[in-house]
């Protein structure tokens, strides 16, 4: 192969540099609230039965798609 073509490695001797305690106190905070934040909010959405209907309707379309899709990939090999 040419070494043009070839790609170096990447350089290792960049130096590490350590995070100060304030910075990892703030990201461990930070991550906690944004996981406590997630664990109180309600989830449930109320869903009227049309709404329902339709995504179960475009749910079973796209199953159908898939297997449509995969039986014809199956036969064409």
């Amino acid at each position: 192969m040419s070494t043009k073509t070839s790609t170096r490695p990447p350089d290792t001797r960049a130096v590490r540099r350590r995070v100060s305690l304030p910075d990892r106190i703030a990201l461990r905070v930070g991550l906690w609230l944004i996981l406590w934040s997630r664990r109180t909010t309600p989830v449930r959405v109320s869903v009227d039965f049309a709404t329902r209907q339709r995504i179960e309707r475009e749910q079973r379309e796209r199953e159908l798609r898939v297997l449509l899709q995969s039986g014809t990939m199956h036969l064409w090999r």
